[in-house]
């Protein structure tokens, strides 16, 4: 599993995500960027759960798609993730559930829109409301304001929460925190023009220590958990 705060606005979206990715042992394998940038569809794709699934999106996403923007996407998005889904392993399929997010901007509304496919719900589309979202959960009230400084802090604290829980029950978060941010700028007489950042804000302390302890997981696992 991992980490994945955003906030979606009709002007602006603002994503964090982990780096740090588990093997089906619960152990450290390597770092990975997991929200990727789609500047011709001026999006952002994310997903948690299967990362085999997640990076086959990825691929057929990129290889293989026509689309004008995310929101003309989602008119075929949920056929063809079921279509991939359906060519994962069974195992995978019956142990490990995936959610994938498209975040964007719709042309025709020009605002920002998203949408989840989630693979209990067999991937139907869900329109995303505006507002913040953290994933997992957490018991704190920390403010998400300023991006990325309070997103860095809500990462922070959910680290501390799922470090209390047992491993079948916990998100592992680690390895850097990455920030995304797409933001809408408007001139007269001009088309809406998206612009898209991604930096590197913070690395969790124990960063040289989970590097190391991946070395001993570079053998290439089924099941990796992003």
């Amino acid at each position: 599993m991992t980490v994945i705060n955003f906030a979606l606005q009709p002007d602006g979206v603002f994503v964090v995500a982990d780096t740090l990715v588990t093997n089906d042992r619960f152990e450290p394998c390597f770092f990975t960027s997991k929200v990727l940038t789609v500047p011709h569809l001026n999006a952002l794709v994310c997903g948690t759960g299967n990362l085999g699934f997640i990076l086959d999106w990825s691929r057929h996403l990129l290889g293989g798609m026509l689309a004008a923007d995310v929101a003309h996407l989602d008119e075929f998005a949920p056929d063809s993730l079921r279509t991939l889904h359906a060519g994962r392993p069974a195992g995978e399929r019956e142990t490990l559930t995936s959610t994938i997010y498209h975040l964007g901007f719709d042309e025709q509304e020009e605002r920002f829109v998203g949408f989840a496919y989630r693979s209990t719900a067999d991937f139907a589309s869900e329109r995303l409301e505006y507002g913040v979202r953290t994933k997992p959960g957490y018991s704190g009230n920390l403010l998400m304001q300023r991006f990325p400084d309070d997103f860095v802090e809500v990462c922070r604290a959910q680290r501390i929460e799922q470090d209390q829980l047992l491993p079948e029950d916990r998100v592992f978060i680690g390895g850097h925190v990455v920030a995304y941010m797409m933001q809408v700028s408007r001139t007269d007489d001009k088309p809406p023009t998206v612009v898209t950042t991604v930096t590197r804000p913070f690395e969790f302390e124990d960063i040289d220590r989970v590097f190391y302890d991946c070395t001993a997981s570079l053998q290439a696992n089924v099941h990796r958990r992003a």
